[in-house]
């Protein structure tokens, strides 16, 4: 028991108050400072989760307006082109 001395079966602490208290408001600043870098942290990633989802949904209603697109300029293609219900196709037969 180097810290401490008993008498009366009391303890009696030899660290100054002043240490003691600077130690505990140096644990709190670290801490605080730990706390505020993982917040700071945990805000930057949720942000960029939410940007990514955006951008994919906005990706996925362009790739579903294009392939309906698509759809629709095939199909025009293939009437011109001599598909079903062509009068030119029908007398070349």
């Amino acid at each position: 028991m180097d810290a401490v001395g008993l008498h009366d079966g009391k303890r009696k602490y030899t660290t100054p108050r002043w240490v003691q208290a600077w130690f505990l408001q140096r644990s709190r600043d670290n801490w605080k400072r730990k706390y505020q870098a993982l917040k700071a942290d945990s805000k930057r990633l949720l942000n960029r989760v939410n940007d990514v989802s955006r951008s994919r949904e906005a990706w996925r209603r362009e790739v579903e307006r294009l392939t309906a697109e698509n759809a629709a300029l095939r199909e025009q293609a293939a009437l011109k082109k001599g598909g079903p219900g062509d009068r030119a196709s029908a007398e070349r037969r």
